[in-house]
Order: C-alpha cells, then sequence, then structure tokens
C-alpha cells in the first residue's frame, strides 16, 4: 500500500493543528506554510477532513481551522481513511474473500489489512505528538 500525498498532506496538517490550544484557529496561509503544501490543495484536504468531522473552521478576519475534537480522541487511521477511502492494498484484503476459491493469499492479506488498521486506529494524534520519532509499542 502506497499513502497518496492527500493522506501524507492531511496527516501533516492534522499533526501542526493538534499542536495549538483548544481555542486557537490556525489561517489557511500559516497551515500552507508549516506543510509545505499549496493553499488550493491543503483547503481541499480540510474541506474532507472538515466533511469528516475531525476538523472545524472558522470564518472571518480571526478564522482559521481547528480541531473539532481533542488530539487523544482522533486516531491516525480515522485520518487516513477519512483521505484514502480505505486503506486497502488489495480487493480481497478486506473482506478475506477472493475470486479465485484457491488463491493461497487471502487469508495473509486479511490478517495484515486488519493488523494495519489496528495499528493505526490504536495510534492517536496525541501520541503522535508526545512521542515523535519513538517506537509506539
Amino acid at each position: 500500500m502506497k499513502l497518496s500525498a492527500k493522506g501524507k498532506y492531511g496527516l501533516n496538517a492534522m499533526y501542526y493543528l493538534a499542536l495549538k490550544k483548544d481555542d486557537e484557529l490556525l489561517t489557511l496561509k500559516d497551515l500552507s506554510k508549516k506543510t509545505s503544501v499549496t493553499q488550493p490543495y491543503l483547503e481541499k484536504i480540510l474541506g474532507i477532513l472538515r466533511k469528516k468531522g475531525l476538523v472545524k473552521t472558522a470564518r472571518g478576519v480571526m478564522g482559521g481551522y481547528a480541531l473539532s475534537k481533542h488530539p487523544k480522541d482522533i486516531t491516525i487511521g480515522q485520518i487516513l481513511r477519512a483521505l484514502e477511502s480505505d486503506l486497502v492494498f488489495v480487493d480481497c484484503a478486506k473482506t478475506g474473500k477472493c475470486a479465485n476459491a484457491n488463491c493461497p493469499n487471502k487469508n495473509i492479506f486479511k490478517v495484515i489489512y486488519d493488523k494495519l488498521n489496528d495499528v493505526l486506529d490504536n495510534i492517536t494524534l496525541q501520541q503522535m505528538i508526545e512521542n515523535q520519532g519513538v517506537n509506539y509499542e
């Protein structure tokens, strides 16, 4: 599985939003500078995250973006699934069912898919901030 630019940039943006205090907003311009992502593309990513309930926005002169929940309540899995649709690397991985009844790979692909999602759903943005560069075990 290869993470798209949208997933990578979205995770970066969420990291920087998580560093802000609860009542602080980060402007699109500032977030663009921090992530090195163009404002139009970042706005598209943040729109997706807003629709999924992970980001909130405020309009106007004092407007900007913030997390909709505390960083401890947002998992890396939620972010990546919001932006990547699903984290399936082969079609049969999610269900464990294959068009080829004799496929020797379907069971191992299902195990890999489940383990990957379990890991991503057990790492929060808060842990990402606290353990930057540290093993998450």
